[in-house]
């Protein structure tokens, strides 16, 4: 009896320092993931939202956002048309969100990040939401909100 409940110690004991490894690899992972994902929204936004250039948002869209946005292209023409209607970019900042690591089954580990941001304009400001997905080690657009109060009268 002595022996299996030694047997059985050791694996509880084995079993929580790989949970314990997993946890520390993923904070460590984690913090840098973060780092590049907010310091991506930092570069790349700004050229999308300073002059509501689709094709600076196109150049930087995953496959995913690509697909949907060719299914009907003249309603992102309308959207950026009305998006300018924000004026001239004033300030970009407040950015906030976070990165994240999935496991799934059908399609293996994914890296995705959300944030927010705040966009002042001459006529107006703006709540950005954005959604990264992490393909082959480069971020890209998954997902791109805007929002403002101006677009409410």
């Amino acid at each position: 009896m002595k022996k299996f409940l030694s047997i059985v110690g050791g694996i509880f004991l084995l079993s929580i320092l790989v949970v314990g490894g997993f946890i520390g690899y993923a904070a460590y992972q984690g913090k840098d993931l973060d780092a590049s994902s907010k310091a991506y929204i930092e570069a790349n936004v700004p050229p999308i939202i300073s002059s509501w250039s689709k094709d600076e948002l196109l150049k930087r869209s995953s496959p995913q956002l690509l697909k949907i946005v060719n299914e009907k292209p003249e309603q992102l023409d309308q959207l950026f048309l009305m998006l300018s209607k924000l004026g001239a970019l004033r300030s970009f900042g407040d950015v906030k969100g976070d990165s994240n690591v999935s496991y799934t089954t059908q399609h293996g580990k994914a890296v995705t990040a959300s944030y927010s941001a705040t966009a002042k304009y001459e006529n107006g400001e703006a709540q950005i939401s954005i959604r990264l997905i992490q393909l082959a080690g480069q971020w890209q657009f998954l997902y791109f909100y805007v929002n403002s109060p101006l677009f409410l009268k």
